[in-house]
């Protein structure tokens, strides 16, 4: 995975839906030693975005700024419409 421009497009964004999709991605991301985000929902009425770090491998820090951008990320795809 390369470096995204923030807002992270979401045609740069890889469809993890379904389990081969999401194992995938994953994969993908430790692979690159990345830290993988994802968005999930349950029936479409409760979104979630979580961050998993053991992509990265140990002794990696996440920053308080990592929250913000994610929580300006899910602001940004709410107004554009691209989730609800």
């Amino acid at each position: 995975m390369e470096q995204l421009p923030i807002a992270c497009p979401a045609h740069r964004s890889p469809d993890a839906t379904g389990t081969d999709a999401f194992h995938a991605a994953y994969r993908q991301a430790m692979a690159q030693h990345a830290v993988f985000v994802a968005i999930e929902s349950e029936k479409r009425q409760v979104w979630t975005v979580k961050a998993d770090t053991l992509t990265v491998g140990s002794g990696h820090a996440i920053d308080d700024a990592v929250n913000e951008a994610v929580r300006a990320a899910i602001t940004r795809l709410l107004q554009s419409r691209e989730v609800e």
